[in-house]
C-alpha cells in the first residue's frame, strides 16, 4: 500500500510540475507578444526567459526567433550554461547572461531583454538612468547602470562586471547595455515585463525632462 501511495504522490507531483511549466511557457508567450505589439522589440532580436522550478535550468527563447513567433515549439529548456535539455532549436545568444544572472540572484525567476528605443537611447549617454518620477524610484530601486561590453552579445568575460553591480545594488531591477538595450529582472515574467515597461517609460520621461531643462 505504501508503494502505491508513494507512486500516486509522485504522479501527482509530476502532473503539478507539468502544469506549472505550461503556465510559465504561456506567460513567456504572452509577454513576448505584448512587447512586440508595443514595439518594444521588433525583428528577431531580444530575449526572455524564466527559471525552471526545482532545477538549475531555464525556459528560454530560441535564437533568431521573433517575439511574435514565440510558441511552445520555439521555447527551449537549457541549463544555466546554455546546454539544451529539451527543445529543437538553439537557445538565444543571450542565454548565457541569463544563466549567470540566475546563478547570482536566486530570487530572480524571470528576465526580459529587449531593445526598447527610449531605454536604448538613454544607454548611449553611458550614465545611470535618472529616476524621473517618484514611482520609478520606488519600484525600480537601486541604480539602473549602463554597461558597455563593446559587442552585440555580452561575452562571458564581461559577466563579472555586470554581476558585481548586484553586490552594490542587490535590489536593482534592471540594467542597460550601451548600443544594445535593456535587461529587466522579476519574480516572474509578468513582474520582469512590468519592470522593463517602467524602465522604458522612465527613460522617455528622463530624456524629455532633460530637453526641457536644456541639459545635454
Amino acid at each position: 500500500m505504501n508503494v502505491n501511495k508513494n507512486t500516486n504522490v509522485n504522479v501527482e507531483r509530476k502532473c503539478e510540475r507539468k502544469i506549472e511549466i505550461e503556465e510559465i511557457a504561456r506567460g513567456l508567450i504572452a509577454a513576448a507578444w505584448r512587447f512586440y505589439d508595443a514595439r518594444f522589440q521588433t525583428g528577431n532580436g531580444g530575449n526572455l526567459s524564466a527559471r525552471y522550478p526545482g532545477k538549475d535550468w531555464m525556459i528560454v527563447k530560441g535564437t533568431d526567433v521573433a517575439f511574435a513567433e514565440i510558441s511552445e515549439e520555439t521555447l527551449i529548456i537549457a541549463d544555466f550554461d546554455g546546454n539544451v535539455i529539451s527543445g529543437s532549436v538553439k537557445p538565444s545568444k543571450e542565454s548565457l547572461l541569463h544563466g549567470a544572472l540566475y546563478k547570482k540572484l536566486p530570487c530572480v525567476n524571470a528576465i526580459m531583454h529587449c531593445h526598447s528605443p527610449w531605454a536604448t537611447g538613454w544607454a548611449s549617454t553611458g550614465q545611470p538612468l535618472e529616476f524621473a518620477t517618484y514611482h520609478s524610484a520606488l519600484k525600480l530601486k537601486g541604480e539602473i547602470a549602463v554597461f558597455d561590453s563593446g559587442t552585440y552579445a555580452v561575452p562571458a568575460e564581461f559577466f563579472p562586471v555586470i554581476l558585481a553591480h548586484f553586490d552594490r545594488w542587490p535590489e536593482a531591477k534592471a540594467f542597460l547595455l550601451k548600443g544594445h538595450g535593456q535587461v529587466a529582472l522579476g519574480k516572474n515574467i509578468t513582474d520582469a515585463a512590468y519592470n522593463a515597461e517602467l524602465v522604458e517609460e522612465t527613460a522617455q520621461i528622463a530624456v524629455i525632462a532633460r530637453l526641457l531643462r536644456g541639459k545635454n
